[in-house]
């Protein structure tokens, strides 16, 4: 690993083990506010993610979205909002972490839940997650990345994403007795 990417290892180390808000246990079915931060590079996934959204805002709930578009600058077609942002590659720093400022909105939101459906290692979104002051975070399993969750599936590296959505929301479901 070059020094950069281990000095990005220790800042992510450092950012992830500190605490922001009371945790507690909340399922999907239950919450009323959903941040849900999700990989926008694949138009396939963002579509996913925006139907899965869609779902749950026919339920009533109240859905902010925030991706990351794994490339230099936004797409041309995105449509920013106050309830679907996305930040790129040149909203990272040197080190390739998020600038506090593209994500403190995210962070500060107080959400019943929030989803982070990326399905590799992606730093700026764990780092977000890290940072949340939402009550219960669900993702992936990372070992690095323990401090960012409260809950978090163990899933194959190469998952699709509708599997690791699918294994979402059962465990959620489980939670809800």
């Amino acid at each position: 690993m070059s020094i950069k990417g281990r000095l990005a290892q220790y800042v992510f180390s450092k950012a992830t083990t500190r605490s922001r808000a009371k945790r507690r246990t909340v399922a999907i079915s239950n919450a009323k506010t959903i941040g849900i931060l999700y990989d926008a590079t694949q138009p396939v996934e963002v579509n996913i993610i925006k139907k899965f959204a869609e779902s749950l805002k026919s339920q009533g709930k109240i859905v902010t979205l925030f991706g990351f578009y794994n490339k230099k600058k936004s797409p041309l077609n995105f449509i920013s909002s106050l309830s679907n942002e996305i930040i790129s590659r040149s909203d990272l720093n040197w080190i390739g972490l998020p600038k506090k400022s593209t994500y403190a909105m995210m962070a500060n939101e107080p959400f019943d839940m929030l989803l982070t459906l990326c399905t590799w290692h992606c730093l700026p979104l764990l780092v977000i997650s890290a940072s949340s002051k939402a009550k219960f975070r669900m993702g992936k399993y990372y070992s690095d990345a323990m401090h960012c969750f409260d809950f978090m599936v163990n899933v194959e590296n190469n998952v699709p994403l509708e599997n690791f959505l699918a294994q979402i929301q059962m465990y959620s479901q489980k939670m809800n007795g």
